[in-house]
């Protein structure tokens, strides 16, 4: 049987109060980000590919799409969520 001292107790309460605040902010960076990620990905849609930069290289080629496609990879992976 295990048994803490009152002060001990206390230390505990207060880092476990102190995780469930950094999992508050964590969340809300997440919620944060999902909302950016489909503004990003609902604009690089309405763009599509028919928007030629003027090195006639599509939208869907450039840096930016392959940028997003690597995070929305990322992010459906179980590992990081």
């Amino acid at each position: 049987m295990l048994f803490f001292g009152t002060e001990e107790v206390a230390k505990l309460q207060k880092h476990l109060a102190l995780l469930r605040q950094e999992y508050v902010k964590m969340q809300q960076k997440l919620a944060d980000t999902e909302r950016r990620c489909a503004v990003l990905s609902a604009q690089a849609s309405a763009q599509g590919s028919a928007a030629q930069g003027s090195t006639g290289q599509t939208f869907a080629d450039s840096f930016i799409s392959r940028l997003l496609e690597i995070v929305a990879d990322l992010y459906r992976q179980e590992q990081y969520r």
